[in-house]
């Protein structure tokens, strides 16, 4: 579920390339704590809400505000001139790159369909069918792999890195930034659907 690239993975690589480790564990820490949070939203009934053509109409114009703002980060760094770049700044704020991923994951419509689509219809039908501690049990499963693909794709980064040259990571921001440019143009067609 973790591993498909989205947003989230997108800027977890781009901001450990270019921030260094912490600000990648923090952007993937926020997106968790926005994944737990649309966990419980389901479980408490928040899914009804998610219908409402109000919701669904500011959560996309908020994921393509971030999804854009997030592009011209990226292309904005693969077109700067310094080969100093690339190293670790000293100037990271944790605490940004924590509010990052916590806002992609709680405004990115991919991410609320999957969890109040797919997750919820799945977790209804697991509940009628098994006890509430297994349904809890299998949450906390889905959680724990959220964490460690986190993990996985942080180190990932930070250790790959050492093997990049300066044009190979510019060709990564500008394939990221192109990317996250995509994601936003698709919701923006599906606002434009929605609106119509």
């Amino acid at each position: 579920m973790a591993a498909p690239v989205g947003p989230m993975n997108i800027e977890v690589m781009r901001r450990g390339l270019t921030e260094g480790f912490l600000a990648s564990w923090c952007v993937g820490l926020g997106g968790l704590t926005g994944d737990v949070l649309l966990l419980l939203g389901i479980n408490f009934g928040l899914g009804d809400l998610m219908q409402i053509s109000g919701v669904q109409i500011s959560m996309y114009v908020i994921g393509i505000v971030l999804l854009t703002l997030l592009c011209w980060q990226s292309f904005n760094h693969a077109f700067q001139t310094k080969e100093s770049q690339y190293t670790v700044s000293k100037e990271i704020s944790p605490k940004g790159a924590y509010m990052t991923g916590f806002m992609i994951s709680i405004a990115n419509p991919i991410s609320l369909i999957f969890w109040f689509g797919v997750f919820g219809t799945s977790l209804h039908v697991l509940t009628a069918t098994h006890s509430v501690a297994f349904s809890v049990l299998c949450s906390i499963a889905i959680l724990l792999g959220l964490f460690l693909w986190n993990l996985n794709l942080v180190f990932t980064v930070h250790f790959s890195k050492k093997l990049m040259s300066v044009n190979v990571m510019r060709t990564i921001m500008i394939l990221a930034g192109m990317c996250l440019l995509g994601f936003a143009c698709h919701f923006s067609y599906q606002l434009y659907n929605l609106i119509l």
